[in-house]
Formats: C-alpha cells, sequence, structure tokens
C-alpha cells in the first residue's frame, strides 16, 4: 500500500478491496521500493523504458502500489491488462482495446499486431500485465517483441503471483530483458502496528495485543485478508444496533473467513 501522506485518503480511482469505506492508502517499505523501481524502469533506455517484475502471493499490495504510482508517474500513457486467458488471443484483443483502437480486433493476427506496434510508435507508453502468471509462451513472447521492436517506446511492468518468477526464469530471452525484480513479502508484526492503525479509522484506537492477535489468527500480513475484516467491521459497525468494536465483536467476524485462510483461537 502506498500514499503521499498516511493521514490522507487516496485520491483518484479507489483501488481498495471492494472500494472499502474510509481506506487510506499507507507507505510501506514494499510500496516504497516499488515506486523506486517503476522510476527506474520508466527512465531506462533515455526514457524508452525497462521491463521489470513484480511478484509475491496473492493479496499483499502488489497491484495496488504499482497502479497507485504509476497515476502519479504515468497517468496519461499507462494501459493495464489483467487477463483471464492464458492466450495470445486474448492479449492482442485485450491491448487493441485499450489503446482505442477502431472497431474490433482484426481476426488476423498479422494485422492485428501491425495496429498494436503502430499505435506503440506513437507515443510513449507503459504496458502494466496483471496476473502475468497466467501467460502462456506465444503471450510471453509477444510482450518481449512490443518491448524490443525499434519502433515503440515501451516500458512494460508484469505483476504476478510467486510463480510468476519461475514462469518468466524458465524464458531465458524473456528472462535476460527484466531490468528489476522485486517480490512482496506479507508484512511483518513490527510492520502491521505501524501500519494497520493508519489503514483505517476503525483500528486508530484499537490496542496493539488485539491487533497483533487479529493479525495471528487471520490475516498473517496480508493487507487483503485485512481488507477483508475491515469491511466486515465495518459493516457490522454501521449496522444498526451499531455494536462497538470488541474481541467477541471479531470472533464473530472470524467465523465469516474462510477457516483454511486462519488459526483456531
Amino acid at each position: 500500500m502506498t500514499a503521499t501522506s498516511p493521514d490522507q485518503p487516496a485520491t483518484g480511482p479507489n483501488y481498495h478491496y471492494l472500494g472499502l469505506p474510509e481506506a487510506r492508502a499507507i507507505l510501506t517499505r514494499a510500496s516504497e521500493e516499488t515506486y523506486a523501481n517503476l522510476v527506474t524502469t520508466l527512465a531506462a533506455a533515455g526514457g524508452n523504458g525497462a521491463m521489470m517484475c513484480v511478484h509475491g502471493g496473492v493479496g499483499l499490495g502488489k497491484t495496488f502500489a504499482v497502479n497507485l504510482h504509476l497515476d502519479e508517474l504515468a497517468p496519461t500513457r499507462t494501459v493495464r491488462i489483467k487477463l483471464s486467458s492464458s492466450k495470445i488471443q486474448a492479449l492482442r484483443e485485450a491491448l487493441y482495446k485499450k489503446l482505442d483502437l477502431p472497431g474490433k480486433a482484426p481476426a488476423s493476427s498479422t494485422r492485428c499486431e501491425t495496429a498494436i506496434k503502430e499505435a506503440l510508435s506513437e507515443t510513449p507508453r507503459v504496458l502494466v500485465v496483471d496476473e502475468a502468471q497466467w501467460l502462456d509462451t506465444r503471450a510471453f513472447e509477444f510482450i518481449r517483441e512490443l518491448w524490443d521492436d525499434e519502433d515503440t517506446c515501451l516500458a512494460v511492468v508484469l505483476v504476478g503471483a510467486e510463480n510468476c518468477y519461475q514462469k518468466i526464469k524458465n524464458r531465458p530471452a524473456l528472462d535476460s530483458r527484466i531490468l528489476v525484480w522485486q517480490r512482496y513479502k506479507p508484512l511483518t508484526p513490527t510492520e502491521i502496528l505501524s501500519l494497520i492503525p493508519q489503514y483505517h479509522p476503525l483500528w486508530a484506537n484499537v490496542p496493539a495485543d488485539d491487533i497483533l492477535w487479529i493479525d495471528d489468527l487471520a490475516c498473517h500480513g496480508n493487507f487483503r485478508q485485512w481488507a477483508k475484516i475491515t469491511y466486515l467491521l465495518h459493516e457490522a459497525t454501521t449496522t444498526p444496533p451499531h455494536p462497538s468494536y470488541s474481541r467477541d465483536l471479531i470472533r464473530a467476524l472470524f467465523s465469516r473467513i474462510d477457516p483454511t485462510q486462519r488459526h483456531t483461537d
């Protein structure tokens, strides 16, 4: 998570899980590193851009940090792709649409790829591919080809789960072109105590022992797990009879979370 100030809510699109009301974007060491890595990646090759990969377990804030930082660093030239299919055709069609090219993507792969490359040669772009671990070999190679093309001016940010690292490492041509790697890890207990009270007003006055107890039982340093319990707590406290925070209330909310994601009390 990231923000220019922990005392202010994030502006612009609400990237918070489930659009959580009153959630703040919090500066973490990982998101600070992401910001620095994006600056390096965008400035490389005389401003043409390089390739970077952000990988790690789900729910750790990778996509959130990349999106929020790029809203500041490249607000008008970032192209975001999130695929549900690994096939090259899905990637081509998504890129064609995101680049606002006319009509539907041509059925001919050659025509479609030519149109995409021409669009990417007109102005500098930052291509963010989320869930990159799902891409197959041809899709990965197409991204590499787009970046390699001498007429395009393209920075590429691949964001994926932990196995994204190995999938790229298994493709030496792509691997050799990644300038910056960053792995996200769960927040430490020290980070949890520092960040969670800033993350949402509901936690501002909760005892430190309770925050560590919640993290140990249900969240395990995972921001998305914290977003889930915060969302449920917000729902509970804003619905009649408007109960206030208590461990008993949190225990009741634990029962609504997937038990495979938490320890037992």
